[in-house]
């Protein structure tokens, strides 16, 4: 597959909710402006985002139950709204973190339209219901597993949908052991602040999925 070069005559909406506010690096502002452009120096770019990010996003459309298949569509499609919301993007935390709500949205509409009502959520990762359990306890911060694994995966699945990118953040800190200086840098902030964002994201989550673990004495 190559990337995406022209969209003209593509029907894929923009983004929604992809106003932000000013770009957060140089190296964003300078890649953005680029994507805006037009002739060569649009298509290097485009390139180059292919090239830095294209490799994470199928392995991770593949980890989350994606069939071979959907994977280069899902690819396409990602970039192709990359591309049609790159006008109104602003910049609020990193260019990155954007671009994967982007790819994790497009991956839960597929799953969940051709799921229907089945449970779409961030431990449906082929693994047994034991091991799903200790992983979503691990992403809500619960030092124990759920009384209730199906109360857990609905929370999860409706957290993903209303905040997809602390749910991409979680996933990256849990399953890829992620320390404070990596979500900084993915941030664009101080380990201290990258801290706290760790910890909003986890107080969110809880108001999904707390509900779902024993109380503890």
């Amino acid at each position: 597959m190559t990337p995406p070069s022209d969209l003209a005559s593509s029907a894929v909406p923009a983004v929604a909710g992809a106003t932000r506010t000013a770009p957060t690096s140089a190296a964003d502002a300078s890649l953005v402006a680029l994507l805006r452009s037009d002739g060569k120096p649009r298509q290097a770019a485009i390139g180059q985002l292919y090239a830095r990010y294209a490799r994470d996003f199928k392995g991770y459309f593949r980890r989350h139950g994606a069939r071979d298949a959907q994977v280069e569509d899902l690819l396409q499609e990602t970039f192709i709204k990359v591309l049609r919301s790159i006008d109104s993007w602003q910049g609020s935390g990193t260019l990155e973190a954007w671009l994967w709500t982007i790819a994790r949205n497009t991956l839960y509409s597929a799953l969940r339209s051709e799921r229907g009502d089945e449970a779409v959520s961030l431990d449906d990762d082929g693994g047994d219901d034991e091991s799903g359990a200790t992983l979503a306890a691990r992403i809500a911060g619960s030092d124990s597993n759920p009384a209730d694994t199906d109360c857990v995966r609905r929370g999860l699945t409706a957290f993903t949908q209303k905040f997809a990118e602390y749910a991409h953040v979680l996933e990256r800190v849990v399953i890829d052991d992620w320390g404070y200086d990596e979500l900084a840098q993915y941030r664009g902030c101080a380990p201290g602040a990258a801290r706290e964002y760790l910890s909003q994201c986890r107080k969110r989550l809880w108001q999904f999925v707390g509900h779902c673990f024993e109380p503890t004495a």
